[in-house]
């Protein structure tokens, strides 16, 4: 760990609890658990992160939303807290509206669209209706992409509505795209995750500055070390590692600084 980051509040924008149906023998050893999360977030000296469910994505979202929220209702005045961020299957349009100002009226900090795991189209008129009542709450939503054209589609439906908007999931193979569309679109920021290779983070804050940087993981499922590493390393300045590793979500997500939500 960098001396410049050793005493930062880490903020992780991207952690995810809970069970995958389509896990395999191999991969059902792995503990998913709400425990095993926060024992990655204490060895890795992350305070506090954002959390979705499993259940709300494969399975129904209104129950694994209500388990997200208790879980970090658990948490609160904990070393390592967490916040909940509700998911809604955008594909199915009829309730998704309701169940996003349901979980804005109970404390969720974003609402995250997850098209891929889920098999619907960014270019759905159901998606855009969902935007709207993601707008319509006054909460960021956190979009994830998977193929090439989906960033350019996503950042095209949000134009005109007063969202904050954040494309996730973004790989090597999507980052031009991905950086074309922050250029274009300066109010979009971008989910740091798993975004290791060389040299990424300092073309990131070349392009379109660290301020549009948020740190994520995918822990537990994932290991929190390569991204830390890259952006502690990063030959960026300290006040550019802070706010990617924890400023710019707390800003982003309007996360208190210390304290229960």
């Amino acid at each position: 760990m960098s001396a410049e980051t050793s005493g930062l509040a880490i903020v992780d924008g991207h952690t995810c609890v809970g069970t995958r149906p389509e896990e395999g023998a191999e991969d059902s050893a792995r503990d998913l658990s709400v425990a095993a999360l926060r024992r990655t977030m204490a060895r890795h000296g992350v305070a506090e992160a954002l959390v979705t469910h499993f259940a709300a994505i494969r399975y129904d979202a209104r129950d694994g939303n209500d388990q997200t929220l208790a879980l970090c209702a658990e948490t609160q005045g904990a070393s390592t807290r967490l916040h909940p961020v509700a998911v809604v299957h955008a594909g199915m349009h009829v309730g998704v509206a309701d169940e996003i100002r349901r979980c804005a009226n109970a404390g969720c900090v974003a609402v995250r669209l997850t098209p891929g795991q889920q098999g619907w189209s960014p270019s759905a008129a159901s998606f855009d209706a969902a935007l709207r009542a993601i707008a319509a709450v006054d909460l960021p939503a956190i979009v994830e992409v998977g193929a090439s054209g989906e960033a350019t589609t996503v950042a095209r439906a949000a134009e005109g509505l007063d969202l904050a908007l954040v494309l996730a999931n973004v790989s090597y193979a999507l980052l031009g795209e991905a950086i074309a569309v922050l250029e274009q679109h300066l109010d979009i920021c971008l989910e740091a995750c798993r975004l290791v290779t060389p040299g990424v983070v300092e073309l990131l804050v070349d392009h379109v500055g660290a301020h549009r940087l948020i740190f994520g993981s995918g822990a537990p499922a994932w290991d929190p070390a390569p991204t830390l590493a890259m952006i502690r390393e990063a030959d960026i300045a300290a006040a550019d590692k802070a706010a990617i590793l924890g400023g710019n979500a707390r800003r982003l997500f309007r996360l208190p600084e210390g304290g229960d939500r």
